[in-house]
């Protein structure tokens, strides 16, 4: 056969193959009557591009909106915008497990609560935890003070930075500081945390610097992990930068090399940190934790705090930047409360401000804290919002989807904290069931409480010293604060620089009693 015919036959066999595909995934599939791009029923790919370009989230966004709560977003893959498929997907009685997305997130071979997948392997190893991080632990005064004394040093550098009465300052990086410097403390205890608030060349800046970058490249290391290794070699050697894409790697030595300072030395270890709590824990064989597993614990703890907490500061003073008017109202509301002999708010009154929380909350509503891939595993044949979907489907709640159901959240696009303040009854528990920033049901952010504390403190130190204003001359605008589809939603400039003035007078408030 020559080579031309054999060069034929080839093309109409390939040709043959795909044809196949295209009819099997349209007319014979078992999710054939699944709404979605018909792109979508035949082929993941679609689906990955836009995930490579850090554009997943979007799209499934705007395809929730074009085809309705259910869409198909990849051959077996199944996306979600309903309070009530959410609440099937992830609540404590459902027990789906996770998706093999989250192999991920794997640190020293070990997989940490995040990223174990079964549903009895969870609940045994959130055991390990689950106390630790409680709303009567993480309050308590000794817990709480690290965090208001961080808040401290901040608003000491701003003073420094603004001492001419006010300078633009990317927000984003201070955020940054403040929360590395929280999670670490709380992990670590004091002797072994971080400081990068106040020391301006220590190494944990750098790693910080770098993480950025790294996690604009991780959605390709998650989909194609051989063609990041060869960009990753060749942006390394083009631009002379050997530590290119090596913030990651260098944060997990740094975390290891901090496990083991802390074993050698168990009895300087601080009692109040999650460390301490891993080692003297035990496995149902009555064993020590293996010390790869609490490094991976720990090493889980600190991205996921650390970048939760960073981006619902900047977001939330973002848009109080934007809506001066909510920013006097906080002010007015904490000015009626007590303060500390810090200087700062009482932690039991910032716990119950109306306009804070409803700021707060409409911001993380506008700018989830996260992708939402949140993907489940459904083990058996049934039916999710009149759908039925076979066995080993992947399916998710898109959050941002969800967040901006124009049914339950009228005008969506738009930042109004009124909503949350105005909003009783039914219509407040419709609304609640549709606001997933900290996930939902028995996979629920175990940080939550902790997160939160830190947020409030912070926004109040803020605004109390500073009015936060929009700088026309940077280049921040809204398209630069768009979120990216990266694993932590990353603003699309990775800067937020806002201008930052001094309050002519310190806002009044009332002396807490000795």
């Amino acid at each position: 056969m020559s080579l031309a015919a054999t060069l034929v036959w080839t093309i109409v066999f390939l040709s043959s193959l795909v044809l196949g595909r295209v009819i099997y995934a349209l007319h014979l599939s078992p999710y054939r009557h699944i709404p979605g791009p018909r792109v979508c029923k035949i082929t993941q790919y679609w689906t990955l591009w836009h995930d490579i370009w850090l554009r997943r989230v979007e799209k499934i966004h705007e395809w929730h909106r074009r085809y309705g709560d259910v869409v198909l977003i990849a051959p077996g893959k199944v996306s979600f915008s309903d309070a009530v498929s959410t609440r099937e997907i992830y609540g404590t009685s459902c027990g789906l497990p996770k998706s093999r997305y989250f192999d991920n997130f794997l640190a020293y071979c070990n997989r940490s609560v995040f990223c174990t997948l079964g549903v009895k392997e969870h609940q045994e190893a959130l055991k390990r935890t689950i106390a630790f991080y409680r709303p009567t632990s993480v309050f308590k005064s000794a817990m709480l003070q690290p965090v208001r004394d961080n808040v401290k040093k901040t608003l000491n550098q701003l003073a420094r930075r603004t001492e001419n009465g006010h300078a633009t300052l990317d927000i984003l990086i201070v955020c940054n500081f403040f929360s590395f410097d929280n999670i670490t403390r709380l992990l670590y205890g004091p002797d072994l945390c971080t400081r990068t608030i106040e020391h301006e060349s220590c190494f944990e800046r750098t790693i910080l610097g770098g993480w950025m970058t790294v996690e604009l490249w991780n959605n390709l290391l998650y989909n194609f992990p051989v063609a990041h290794k060869v960009t990753k070699a060749i942006f390394s050697y083009c631009s002379d930068k050997p530590d290119f894409l090596a913030a990651d790697d260098k944060l997990a030595d740094w975390n290891m090399r901090r496990v083991d300072a802390a074993l050698r030395k168990p009895a300087d270890m601080a009692v109040d940190s999650l460390l301490h709590v891993l080692s003297t824990a035990k496995t149902p064989d009555g064993e020590p934790l293996p010390k790869s597993w609490i490094a991976a614990e720990l090493l889980d703890n600190i991205h996921a705090a650390q970048s939760t907490v960073a981006l619902a500061l900047t977001y939330v003073l973002w848009n109080l930047a934007n809506c001066p008017e909510w920013q006097s109202r906080i002010r007015e509301e904490l000015s009626a409360m007590p303060l500390e002999k810090d200087g700062l708010s009482a932690f039991s009154f910032l716990q119950f401000a109306p306009i804070l929380d409803a700021c707060i909350t409409e911001s993380s509503r506008l700018h989830p804290l996260s992708s939402g891939r949140a993907e489940r595993v459904v083990p058996v044949t049934r039916a999710y919002n009149g759908i039925v979907l076979p066995a080993n489907t992947v399916v998710s709640t898109s959050t941002l989807a969800i967040h901006h159901r124009p049914e339950v959240f009228p005008d969506p696009q738009a930042y109004k904290p009124e909503r949350w303040l105005h909003a009783k009854g039914e219509v407040l528990r419709v609304m609640q069931s549709c606001y997933i920033p900290f996930g939902y049901g028995a996979r629920l952010c175990l940080g939550k409480p902790f997160a939160q504390a830190g947020i409030k403190h912070f926004i109040a130190g803020i605004l109390m010293q500073f009015e936060v204003c929009i700088d026309p001359r940077s280049g921040t605008t809204s398209r630069t604060m768009a979120q990216l589809g990266t694993q932590n939603a990353l603003p699309r400039g990775r800067r937020c620089e806002l201008l930052l003035k001094r309050l002519p007078v310190a806002c009044t408030c009332k002396q807490k009693a000795s």
